[in-house]
C-alpha cells in the first residue's frame, strides 16, 4: 500500500489557499522526510510558472524521491509534462458520460481513442512511467469503465487512478468498483473526495479491496470538502496496518506547521492530530483509563506527540475522584466522603471549565477539615 500526496495540486485548490514557491518547497520538505511514496508536485501545464522549478529542485535536492505530474491528454500538455522529466506522468481524462458530453462535448469513441494516443505520446517522449486517471470513475457505467481500464493497460500504462470526484461513493461502491477490475495487469489506486465525509474511509477501504494506491492531502485541503487526509490515512497504515515506513511525530508537526502558514485552524477534535483527542472526562471512560488506556484509546499519544488528559468535570465519577488522591500520594477518603466529594466537583465544574487536582484537594479540606 502506497502514498500519493497531492497538496501540491489538488490542495492548493482549497478555496482561498495559495502556496508561494517558498511554502511549497518546505512542504515537499516536509513529504520527503514523512516518507511519502510519490509526490504529486501540480499541473503539466505551461501556465503553471512554479512546476518548472519545483521539479528541478526535487530532482537536484531529492533525487531518490518519486515525484509525478498531473496532465490533461492534450498533446502540448503531454510534450511539455514530459520536458520536466518526471518519473510519472499522470494522464487524466474523463469517465463519466455526464463529463465527457457536458464539459467536453465528447463521446465515449473519443475518449478510448485519445486515452490510447495520450499513453502512446508520453511513453514515446521517455516518460518512465505512465499513469491514467479516470475523473468521476464512481459515476461512470462500469461496462465503460472497464474499457477504459483495459484501454490504459493494453497501451503501457502501469498504473490506474479511479476518481471519485464529487465524494458520492460509499465504501461498498468503492469496493464493487474496485472489483470490476480485478484481473487486468495494471496497478490500481484511488482518488477520494469528501463531500459526504467519506474520503478516508474509501481510501482505507480501496486499500483492503487490493488497491496499491491511495491519493491524499495534508490537513485534507483541496477543492469543496477536500479529499483524503493524509495524517488520518497514513496513521491508520502504521498504526493499524504495521507499516514501518512513515514517521507519525514528523507528520503531526508537518501537519500544524501547515495549519499556521496557511492560516486555518486545527479543531480540537481532528482525528490524529488534534489537541483534544486524547482528553477525558467522562465517569466510566476514566475509570477504564485509569485501569488500562487501551480500553477507550485506539493507539498511545506518544506516538502521534500528544499527551493525555484526564479531566474532572460535570461527569466525573468516584474512580477519578479517588486517582487525584493517589497522583497527590495521599489516603483515599472513605466512601462516603468520596461521594459526598464528587457531587461537589461536578457542581464546581458546572461554574469553571474544568477541575484540577489542587481545586479537588481544596474543596476536600473544606468539607472535611481536619480534626485536632
Amino acid at each position: 500500500m502506497k502514498i500519493i500526496d497531492t497538496t501540491l495540486r489538488e490542495g492548493e485548490q482549497s478555496p482561498g489557499i495559495q502556496f508561494n514557491v517558498g511554502l511549497k518547497k518546505n512542504i515537499l520538505k516536509g513529504l520527503v522526510e514523512l516518507g511519502v511514496d510519490e509526490i504529486e508536485l501540480g499541473v503539466a501545464a505551461r501556465e503553471d510558472s512554479t512546476v518548472g522549478d519545483l521539479s528541478r529542485h526535487i530532482r537536484e535536492t531529492y533525487p531518490e524521491q518519486s515525484f509525478s505530474l498531473w496532465c490533461r491528454c492534450h498533446r502540448d500538455d503531454i510534450a511539455f509534462g514530459a520536458s520536466l522529466k518526471p518519473g510519472c506522468l499522470a494522464l487524466s481524462i474523463p469517465a463519466s458520460d455526464l463529463h465527457l458530453e457536458k464539459k467536453l462535448g465528447r463521446d465515449r469513441g473519443w475518449a478510448v481513442r485519445q486515452l490510447k494516443k495520450s499513453v502512446h505520446q508520453a511513453l514515446d517522449a521517455g516518460v518512465p512511467g505512465v499513469a491514467v486517471g479516470l475523473e468521476d470513475a464512481s459515476r461512470a457505467d462500469p461496462a465503460f469503465l472497464l474499457e477504459l481500464a483495459r484501454t490504459a493497460c493494453d497501451s503501457g500504462a502501469f498504473r490506474l487512478r479511479l476518481a471519485d470526484t464529487v465524494g458520492i461513493a460509499t465504501p461498498a461502491a468503492t469496493g464493487r468498483m474496485l472489483a470490476g477490475l480485478k484481473g487486468l495487469k495494471i496497478e490500481l489506486g484511488v482518488h477520494c473526495h469528501n463531500d459526504f465525509g467519506m474520503a478516508t474511509a474509501n481510501t482505507i477501504t480501496a486499500f483492503e479491496q487490493g488497491a496499491l494506491w491511495g491519493d491524499v492531502t495534508l490537513l485534507g485541503l483541496g477543492e469543496r470538502t477536500g479529499n483524503s487526509r493524509l495524517e488520518e490515512v497514513v496513521a491508520w497504515l502504521v498504526l493499524q496496518g504495521g507499516s514501518e515506513k512513515y514517521d507519525l511525530l514528523h507528520m503531526a508537526g508537518l501537519c500544524r506547521e501547515l495549519s499556521r502558514e496557511i492560516r486555518r485552524d486545527i479543531a480540537p477534535s481532528h482525528p490524529i492530530i488534534g489537541s483534544e483527542i486524547f482528553c477525558c472526562e467522562t465517569g466510566i471512560h476514566l475509570q477504564g483509563i485509569l485501569a488500562d488506556p487501551a480500553t477507550y484509546e485506539p493507539f498511545e499519544p506518544e506516538r502521534v506527540g500528544a499527551r493525555r488528559s484526564l479531566l474532572l468535570g460535570t461527569q466525573t465519577g468516584r474512580h477519578a475522584i479517588a486517582a487525584v488522591f493517589d497522583r497527590l500520594g495521599m489516603a483515599r477518603p472513605r466512601a462516603s466522603m468520596l461521594r459526598e466529594l464528587t457531587r461537589q466537583v461536578r457542581v464546581m465544574a458546572k461554574k469553571q471549565a474544568h477541575v484540577n487536582d489542587q481545586d479537588v484537594l481544596a474543596l476536600f479540606r473544606g468539607l472535611f477539615p481536619v480534626q485536632p
